[in-house]
């Protein structure tokens, strides 16, 4: 963090309203991901697990923890939690014992696509209260800081619209 002294006062202001957003943004999408749905209750860990997977389709473990921001040990304990559960499946690479892949099982592809479809409403409701007009702008600068976020913590991660 740059000498605040060296910050301007309109861009110290934004500093404490994201300072002030931030534990509230990270909560509230945690409240729309960490549902109880299927008669099971997920972690907002495991759904973030869960959808990773269905829309990367299979990674190696290093990779899902990279893109999760995890431990290999923590990322390895919500996998093994979500095995037990039937919705992901581990493969070792022939070539390399040493790399595991992990990817849905088809129980957990349809329970993700469940959780994701009680996660848009929630999202539905959350953008309902955005003005249409300033959507595109919104998602847009979304998109911008996720893409900052990614490149200053030297990730590979790819951003994709769907």
């Amino acid at each position: 963090m740059p000498d605040n002294a060296a910050l301007t006062k309109k861009t110290q202001f934004y500093i404490h309203k994201l300072e002030w957003l931030s534990p509230i943004l990270v909560r509230g999408l945690r409240l729309l991901s960490s549902v109880e749905a299927l008669e099971q209750t997920f972690s907002f860990s495991q759904v973030m697990v869960l959808q990773t997977l269905l829309y990367q389709k299979e990674m190696k473990m290093t990779e899902l923890a990279t893109y999760l921001g995890l431990s290999k040990a923590n990322a390895t304990g919500l996998v093994d939690r979500l095995v037990k559960r039937g919705l992901i499946e581990r493969d070792r690479s022939a070539a390399d014992r040493r790399v595991v892949r992990v990817s849905l099982t088809p129980g957990g592809v349809r329970t993700t696509r469940k959780l994701a479809a009680r996660q848009e409403k929630g999202l539905v409701e959350m953008m309902k209260r955005i003005p249409e007009k300033d959507l595109e702008r919104f998602i847009t600068t979304l998109e911008q800081v996720a893409r900052g976020l990614v490149e200053s913590q030297g990730d590979t991660v790819v951003i994709r619209r769907r």
